[in-house]
C-alpha cells in the first residue's frame, strides 16, 4: 500500500510539473496551444521511426511561433506531406486539404490543426475566403496548388486556381517546398504506415512586388520549383 502511494503522488506530483512548467514553456516556443504542441512533438517522433525524414533548407523557415502572415506553398507528393512539412514548423500551419483526405478516425487531429477542407470540384469559394481571412488575422496558410498528387509525380503539373490569386490579394511571404521519397500510396491511412525515407526542402522564402499579377506569381513559382527540383514543367 505504502509504495502504491508513493506512485499516485508521485504520478500526480509529475503531472502538475508538467501542466505548470514544461507545457507553458513548450508552448510558448511551440505552435502556440498545448494540445498542438503536442501533437507536433509526437509527429515528430513518428516521422523519425516510420519516414527516415530528412530536412534541408530548414535556415530559411522563419523561427517564431507567430511568423505573421505566410503561406507555404508545397509540391504534392503524397497524403503525409502536412506531416513532414510542418515536423520543421514551429508555427502552425493551417493547410487546405481536400476533404476526401481527412478521415474521420484523425478527426481529433484535423481539429487541432485547424486544417481547412476543401471540396476539389473547382468551386469551392468558400475555402479561399477562409483563408483570406486567417491570412489578415496574421495566421499561416498551407496549400498544395497543383490540387491534389498527379502522375508522373516527379513533374510540376498547372497550378489550380486561385494560389496566385491568394498571394497577390494578401500580400504575403510564400514558403515554397518540395517533398521527394514519399510513400507511393495514395490513400492516407496506408500511406501514414507505409515505410519510407521522405525528404522535404524548403526551397525558397519569397517576397513578391506589390504590383506583382496573380499569373505573374504563379508562374514565377512553378519556374522556381522546375530550377530547385529539376523536374519537368508539365503544361
Amino acid at each position: 500500500m505504502f509504495i502504491f502511494t508513493i506512485f499516485i503522488v508521485s504520478t500526480l506530483i509529475g503531472i502538475f510539473l508538467i501542466q505548470q512548467f514544461l507545457m507553458p514553456v513548450l508552448t510558448r516556443t511551440v505552435m502556440g496551444d498545448a494540445p498542438t504542441a503536442m501533437l507536433w512533438l509526437l509527429n515528430r517522433a513518428y516521422l523519425r521511426l516510420v519516414h527516415h525524414v530528412q530536412a534541408f533548407g530548414v535556415n530559411i523557415i522563419p523561427k517564431t511561433v507567430h511568423p505573421g502572415k505566410l503561406i507555404v506553398v508545397c509540391k504534392h507528393q503524397s497524403p503525409i506531406d502536412p506531416l513532414l512539412v510542418q515536423s520543421q514548423c514551429r508555427f502552425k500551419i493551417r493547410w487546405l486539404m481536400a476533404k476526401e483526405f481527412m478521415v474521420p478516425s484523425l478527426d481529433f487531429i484535423w481539429k487541432h490543426s485547424q486544417v481547412i477542407p476543401v471540396a476539389r470540384d473547382g468551386h469551392d469559394s468558400a475555402a479561399l475566403r477562409i483563408a483570406l481571412r486567417c491570412l489578415r488575422n496574421n495566421e499561416v496558410i498551407g496549400i498544395f496548388p497543383e490540387g491534389g498528387i498527379h502522375s508522373p509525380r516527379n513533374a510540376i503539373h498547372p497550378f489550380v486556381d486561385g494560389i496566385g490569386a491568394m498571394v497577390a490579394i494578401s500580400k504575403a511571404k510564400v514558403l515554397l517546398v518540395s517533398v521527394d521519397g514519399t510513400p507511393q500510396n495514395d490513400e492516407m491511412m496506408q500511406a501514414a504506415f507505409e515505410s519510407s525515407h521522405s525528404k522535404v526542402t524548403f526551397i525558397d522564402l519569397i517576397e513578391f512586388p506589390e504590383n506583382a499579377t496573380k499569373n505573374e506569381i504563379t508562374d514565377a513559382l512553378r519556374a522556381r520549383l522546375t530550377e530547385a527540383t529539376g523536374w519537368s514543367l508539365v503544361n
